[in-house]
């Protein structure tokens, strides 16, 4: 998707896969780049931080807005470990998580992107780079894929 921007845009598409079912397209999803995203891309650039990697999507139950100064879910209940990483063209990085049947069987209202180093599968840990509102009662009779396309683009 060709974007007229200048900086670094993300965005996500989320799917649902019924048991036995094919994967189907749900919601596409503009989301704003948090504070902390940026900071932790211009400390990379600077040399101070040497690890950017996205590594986790964390589902949560927190329904307050979106908002650049966020750093954390606001009530953040699981967390997986993104399945790919694919660089589609230049500038463009595209980052899949997906959640089977058993995962996060609960209501969803928001979904977080963390990298860095201090990222792992601990609740609230590394550097929410991006925050989401996305509303689903998730079961345990479908997957769900994120899809999240990170977009930079010359200034």
């Amino acid at each position: 998707m060709e974007h007229d921007l200048r900086g670094w845009f993300g965005e996500f598409d989320v799917y649902i896969k019924p048991v036995g079912g094919e994967w189907e397209h749900d919601q596409h999803i503009n989301n704003m780049i948090t504070d902390s995203g940026l900071n932790l891309i211009r400390e990379s650039l600077r040399g101070t931080i040497t690890n950017s990697e996205i590594k986790y999507i964390a589902v949560g139950s927190g329904s307050a807005s979106v908002s650049a100064t966020d750093t954390q879910l606001g009530a953040e209940f699981f967390r997986k470990a993104v399945y790919s990483k694919t660089a589609v063209s230049t500038g463009v990085l595209q980052t899949i998580a997906i959640l089977t049947e058993t995962e996060a069987v609960a209501q969803i209202y928001e979904v977080g992107v963390f990298a860095g180093a201090t990222a792992t599968t601990a609740t609230n840990s590394g550097v929410m780079i991006s925050r989401i509102l996305y509303s689903r009662n998730k079961t345990n009779l479908e997957s769900v894929q994120f899809q999240r396309t990170d977009t930079i683009a010359r200034g």
